[in-house]
């Protein structure tokens, strides 16, 4: 018997593993049997997605992780990077330091592969991962009380237009990227990323910000949640605050007319956003970064904007 933990990639059956050791000591269960939960993972386009690694003591799957490719704006380029999720050790093992080793693991293996940035987003106090090098990030939640407010729109030229996002992902994303490209750090979207956060949460709801008669000038993605509506995406042309008052004060509108409780989400800390909704700091999913590349530093100019990181990004 040996205390040495092996890291490795994830085989399928240590991906079993892992997804039944999640469900029966986590909260993050999809389904009310294991075997079900385990097979609704295993089919998972966002599970698939990741690659999965294992950190074995005399071959059981004592911690585990998903790493996800991921590309950032950095300064105004894009580059290479992945985004670290479901970090997760068993009871018995845990303040041993293996989910530290398994993170740096994976970092060496995802840096000799070009991946210059990683992120994640913490569930558990931030100065556990602050320890491996992860800087903080400003994590908002912002919601507003629909009933709380007589906001409404007055620009009579405007509305939200429904859309189906499948066949204008290249506009999607030149409104995307007019809006994000100018921040010190964001994550950018190939096309092959945007098909991915299309078929994640398929019941979603998009909206044209229209302006009459026919110019699209941003778009927002909508989750319906109970009695809130969430904004789990959304972009406009320029990064102007202009347009960012109009998309705003149209969802507000929008979740009045359908008897919604609540609005709001991953909101940035923009002027118009911190006018219309309460912003506070998030207690969960935390966002932190990390510099894999000895010759880029992460800056406060790059931390203070990673609070643009959309919902839909999540991993």
């Amino acid at each position: 018997m040996t205390n040495k933990l092996d890291v490795h990639p994830a085989s399928l059956e240590e991906r079993i593993q892992i997804y039944r050791n999640i469900f029966e000591f986590e909260f993050w269960k999809m389904a009310p049997s294991m075997e079900e939960h385990v097979q609704l993972r295993l089919k998972s386009t966002k599970h698939n997605r990741a690659k999965w690694y294992a950190g074995c003591l005399n071959g059981q799957v004592v911690v585990s992780l998903g790493c996800y490719p991921l590309s950032y704006y950095f300064k105004g380029e894009e580059i290479t990077g992945i985004s670290i999720g479901s970090v997760h050790t068993l009871p018995l093992f845990r303040r041993k330091g293996f989910a530290k080793q398994l993170i740096l693991w994976v970092e060496k293996e995802q840096k000799q592969k070009g991946a210059k940035i990683s992120s994640l987003y913490s569930d558990i106090p931030p100065q556990y991962y602050s320890k491996i090098g992860y800087l903080q990030c400003p994590s908002w939640e912002s919601w507003l009380i629909v009933n709380d407010t007589r906001t409404t729109s007055k620009s009579f030229n405007w509305n939200l237009e429904r859309f189906s996002p499948t066949n204008v992902l290249e506009k999607l994303n030149q409104i995307y990227s007019s809006y994000h490209n100018f921040i010190p750090l964001g994550i950018s979207r190939p096309l092959t990323y945007w098909e991915f956060l299309i078929s994640k949460q398929p019941n979603d709801e998009f909206y044209w910000l229209k302006k009459f008669p026919n110019q699209n000038l941003g778009y927002v993605r909508l989750t319906r949640v109970g009695n809130d509506l969430q904004i789990s995406d959304f972009a406009v042309n320029q990064h102007l605050s202009d347009l960012l008052e109009k998309l705003f004060g149209l969802i507000i509108k929008f979740a009045r007319e359908k008897g919604f409780y609540r609005v709001g989400g991953w909101l940035p800390d923009e002027p118009v956003i911190r006018s219309l909704f309460k912003i506070q700091p998030r207690t969960h999913a935390i966002t932190m970064v990390k510099s894999l590349e000895k010759n880029l530093t992460i800056e406060p100019e790059h931390i203070a904007t990673a609070d643009h990181f959309s919902q839909i990004d999540h991993v």
